[in-house]
């Protein structure tokens, strides 16, 4: 008797176990670093230049133009913030949803338009992101990194960060 509880014991943990780490598995995610990078068009398209970290740290350096040639100051310049935790657990969630591992971006050639690169540091590794036409799955990504960079609750700074850019 003592061994059929003993046997069965084993048995239970052995089934609880593999899925358990399983489901730790799918939900660990690891994010160190966000980095973005939004070119001007041959136009009045806006410039951004963001990175967002672990510690729910902002800095952007974004410019907006009134005509091609004319920066709009009002929204123009380099500011630094905090994510709030909510904003900080969409960006994770939507991280996860855009499964980094299998995301491409295909490369363009000569355009006129902007460029989105986007750079991410998580779970140890580095993806790299560029195309002046970026791929349809990452478009709730790009459109939640736009949002952070325009917030007007983010305060000016005089800081300048240089932001990495290369693949």
């Amino acid at each position: 008797m003592f061994s059929a509880v003993i046997v069965l014991m084993a048995i239970l943990f052995s089934c609880k176990s593999p899925s358990a780490g399983s489901a730790n598995a799918a939900d660990d995610f690891k994010f160190s670093k966000l980095i973005y990078h939004l070119s001007r068009c041959n136009g009045t398209c806006p410039s951004m230049d963001l990175e967002i970290d672990n510690n729910k740290a902002v800095y952007v350096n974004r410019e907006f133009y009134k005509t091609k040639s004319t920066i709009d100051s009002a929204g123009s310049g380099r500011f630094k913030g905090t994510l709030s935790q909510e904003q900080y657990n969409k960006l994770i969630d939507v991280l996860k949803k855009s499964n980094l591992d299998s995301l491409n971006f295909t490369p363009v050639g000569i355009t006129d338009v902007s460029e989105t690169t986007i750079i991410v540091y998580y779970n140890g590794k580095r993806k790299y992101l560029h195309s002046a036409r970026p791929a349809p799955e990452a478009n709730e990504l790009i459109t939640f990194i736009k949002s952070i960079g325009n917030d007007k609750n983010l305060e000016r700074t005089t800081e300048v960060k240089e932001l990495e850019t290369g693949n």
